[in-house]
């Protein structure tokens, strides 16, 4: 399963990397690498995540481990967002 959503993920970023490089140039697909990074990388690492401890913010430390499952799901409403922007920008037009 982890396979699987490696692929999509990383298939859709190469689908917003694509249009951005056809609208953009490479100049603006070089633009998008790191804002894809961030929800790839909670797709991908969510396990890894899950298990870090930090300073929590106005809570003192973080010591407990985060659902991976809530990682990854931040991750894919990250990576998603701009799809249904523009589907949302479509169906306006």
């Amino acid at each position: 399963m982890a396979d699987r959503r490696r692929l999509l993920s990383g298939l859709i970023a190469l689908y917003y990397l694509g249009l951005m490089w056809r609208h953009e140039g490479w100049a603006g697909a070089a633009a998008l690498l790191a804002p894809l990074a961030v929800p790839l990388g909670l797709i991908w690492y969510a396990g890894t995540l899950s298990r870090s401890a930090a300073l929590g913010w106005m809570r003192g430390r973080i010591d407990r481990p985060s659902p991976p499952a809530a990682i990854r799901a931040l991750g894919w409403v990250l990576l998603l967002m701009p799809l249904a922007v523009i589907a949302v920008q479509r169906l306006r037009a």
